[in-house]
């Protein structure tokens, strides 16, 4: 199984943007108000800045996931009880992804079916490619889907400008402290913050040439298309409304309205925003399975599937509400991002840095 660059790219930027763009942009307006563009460009910074570390480290052990390198490094005790947050993590982000869409799905288009319909159907699409094909499938599919999204926002985003008032958006760094700014870029920042998947995705890229820019530029890029979302949904609607809308950017698609000609696009992009959640699922899927398969040392990871993907199932289930989703949210945001993708990728490649020097002496 092989990753190009430009699959990393895509893959990358396919599995971010979705929910970024989808769940990020109100509770930012909610705390910066009409600064809250601002605070998605702060949110992008630390999104590289954590990119550039996961990468940094995996890259100093080529052809190795983080399985297996961290068990190199710390030995076999320590280095599996190092990857237990990353079970917990993608599994807890996985069922929330998948319960977050599959409600939305369910209160806009499909009020009849059931949710639980909705997960499965998902679900059996995603083990069918991550079985079939594994992570180059998921690539491929990627580069198909990321380009046809970001074409979708781009439109959204034109076909709103009739829409807009400037003054929505003014004043500019005068209602908001920076303190309030900084505060609300680190919900969007804990999004681009999941790039630390690439602890395990790198050990599969076909050549290590531009791999730096590639991963870079996809973080750069998704941070500037929910930078433009935040501006549009605050030049439509404004930062009061803004704040109080749930799918603040489904709400924006829905206020096209050209001539009365050109209307319900909305449901032309909720299809396409599909493409996003089953990449990212099926993304999750093959990671948590082939990881867990080098953790329990069974050969033949497509095994794993077949625990992963009903726990994903089961996880998402057992999510409650939309409180919970939000617990879970801030969950993700103050504990498994400084650890999973701060802390853990420090201290291994501290201990990289420490035996490379001791083997030299």
């Amino acid at each position: 199984m092989k990753l190009t660059g430009s699959q990393i790219f895509w893959t990358l930027s396919t599995v971010e943007v979705v929910m970024a763009v989808w769940l990020r942009v109100s509770p930012a307006i909610e705390i910066a108000k009409q600064d809250a563009w601002m605070s998605m460009i702060i949110a992008g910074a630390i999104g590289l800045a954590t990119t550039y570390l996961v990468m940094h480290v995996s890259l100093l052990h080529p052809g190795e996931t983080l399985t297996q390198f961290s068990r190199k490094l710390l030995g076999g005790w320590i280095g599996r009880i190092v990857i237990l947050p990353y079970f917990v993590a993608w599994l807890l982000l996985s069922g929330d992804v998948l319960r977050s869409f599959t409600d939305f799905i369910h209160l806009t288009i499909l009020d009849q079916t059931p949710i639980w319909i909705l997960m499965v159907m998902i679900l059996a699409l995603a083990v069918y490619l991550t079985g079939i094909s594994g992570i180059t499938g998921i690539g491929r599919f990627c580069e198909l889907a990321g380009p046809v999204t970001f074409i979708a926002l781009v439109l959204t985003f034109l076909l709103n400008v009739t829409n807009t008032k400037l003054l929505h958006i003014l004043p500019i760094a005068s209602d908001t402290s920076w303190q309030e700014v900084f505060k609300a870029s680190l919900s969007p920042a804990s999004f681009f913050g999941e790039s630390f998947m690439l602890l395990v995705l790198l050990a599969f890229i076909s050549s290590n040439k531009k791999i730096y820019v590639k991963a870079l530029s996809s973080i750069a890029f998704t941070a500037i298309m929910v930078t433009f979302a935040t501006v549009m949904v605050l030049l439509v609607f404004g930062p009061y409304v803004g704040m109080e809308l749930r799918f603040s950017y489904f709400m924006l698609v829905r206020s096209i309205n050209i001539l009365n000609f050109i209307q319900n696009v909305d449901v032309l992009v909720i299809f396409i925003w599909i493409f996003g959640v089953f990449a990212k699922i099926s993304l999750y899927l093959f990671i948590t399975s082939y990881e867990m398969a080098q953790w329990l040392q069974v050969k033949n990871w497509k095994k794993l599937l077949w625990f992963c993907a009903p726990a994903i199932f089961i996880t998402a289930l057992l999510i409650p509400n939309e409180e919970t989703i939000i617990v879970l949210q801030k969950l993700w945001e103050r504990i498994v991002i400084p650890v999973c993708a701060i802390s853990i990728p420090l201290i291994l490649w501290m201990m990289t840095v420490m035996k490379r020097k001791l083997a030299k002496h």
